[in-house]
């Protein structure tokens, strides 16, 4: 289960999603919920380019989906 997390380490880029994949994605402007970020087995970021500091939740869940290639 990998959770989208702007300060990860893991860049999504560089993420193996092959097998079964779960993605969780937070809440705008919140996140995820301690609980749910901890259930996780990698938090992964999501670059952005130029002044873009966060993205909304549907683009935000679109971008790892398409990395999974499903």
């Amino acid at each position: 289960m990998y959770g989208a997390a702007g300060e990860a380490a893991q860049d999504l880029a560089r993420t193996d999603f092959s097998g079964k994949v779960a993605l969780v994605i937070g809440a705008e402007g919140e996140g995820m919920r301690r609980l749910v970020r901890e259930k996780c087995d990698a938090l992964v970021s999501i670059p952005t380019r130029g002044k873009v500091q966060s993205l909304n939740a549907s683009v935000a869940a679109g971008r790892p989906w398409a990395a999974t290639g499903a």
